[in-house]
């Protein structure tokens, strides 16, 4: 991962977590689109998902449970655990109103 000079940047872990969450909901609902968003405010990096009209940005907090997916930057607004991203990109397409595919 590059910064825009190209520099490397270290990989967050939030990141990873993210890009597999990204890429899961991609995958499996039609039309959602996501970016991994940073701030240079000292804010934890957050996943932003677009689907229609519709966004929502979801974070990654390390609690004594591990890594869970959070609705923005609320560590007591969990989605689930970061090690499941199809679950937690279920649960995310449910609130978005993203229709399923059937057989994934």
């Amino acid at each position: 991962m590059s910064d825009i000079a190209g520099i490397e940047r270290p990989v967050n872990q939030r990141v990873v977590f993210h890009e597999a969450l990204g890429m899961t909901l991609r995958e499996r609902y039609c039309g959602v689109s996501t970016e991994v968003a940073r701030f240079t405010a000292g804010l934890p990096p957050v996943l932003r998902i677009r689907w229609r009209d519709v966004s929502k940005d979801v974070g990654a907090d390390l609690t004594h449970d591990g890594w869970t997916f959070v609705w923005g930057f609320d560590p007591r607004r969990v989605i689930g655990p970061a090690g499941d991203p199809v679950g937690a990109a279920r649960l995310i397409a449910d609130v978005l109103g993203v229709p399923g595919r059937a057989g994934r």
